[in-house]
């Protein structure tokens, strides 16, 4: 029986100098944190993050987007994004407009988001120039592969039967 993606990932060890964590939750973080603030500081110079660069990216290829729709392609939670897109509102970058039920609203760019996604369009192809060159294409792409696999399991393991979602669906069967 092979083991799952995700039981390989937690089998990491501590490397000798402490900086490998055996958890692969913290050191997904820790990278995170890490390539974040280096689009970030690429984006700087257009006046966005990473985060509002995807949302820019996703509204230039698909718009209007409902707040649902644009979290499922942005990859996160409504949440979180409807501050985020609260924020490129005041900004101007996104405009929001009634959709078909008067709770929901569709967002689109605006002049200047169009404007602004155009120009970091170009810093975030620069920063993902720098990764291949100094990663490597063949190591990049590899590590995408991981990465999708290891989001599948993770995927699966959210789905499966968790000691949690066994009392919640306990406690509303009555």
């Amino acid at each position: 029986m092979s083991e799952k993606p995700i039981d390989i990932a937690l089998q990491a060890s501590i490397s000798p100098g402490g900086k490998t964590l055996p958890c692969t939750c913290l050191r997904l973080r820790r990278i995170a944190r890490q390539i974040t603030t280096i689009y970030d500081g690429a984006l700087a110079e257009n006046g966005v993050s990473i985060v509002t660069y995807a949302v820019l990216s996703a509204l230039s290829r698909e718009e209007p987007l409902t707040l649902s729709a644009l979290a499922d392609r942005v990859g996160t939670d409504r949440t979180t994004l409807s501050r985020t897109v609260e924020r490129m509102r005041q900004a101007e970058l996104v405009a929001a407009t009634p959709g078909d039920d008067r709770r929901e609203r569709r967002l689109s760019l605006t002049d200047h988001g169009r404007d602004t996604v155009a120009a970091a369009r170009k810093s975030w192809r620069e920063t993902e120039t720098m990764l291949i060159e100094r990663y490597g294409a063949d190591r990049l792409a590899t590590l995408h592969e991981l990465l999708a696999d290891l989001e599948a399991a993770a995927d699966a393991e959210t789905d499966a039967e968790t000691p949690c979602a066994t009392a919640a669906a306990a406690v509303q069967r009555g």
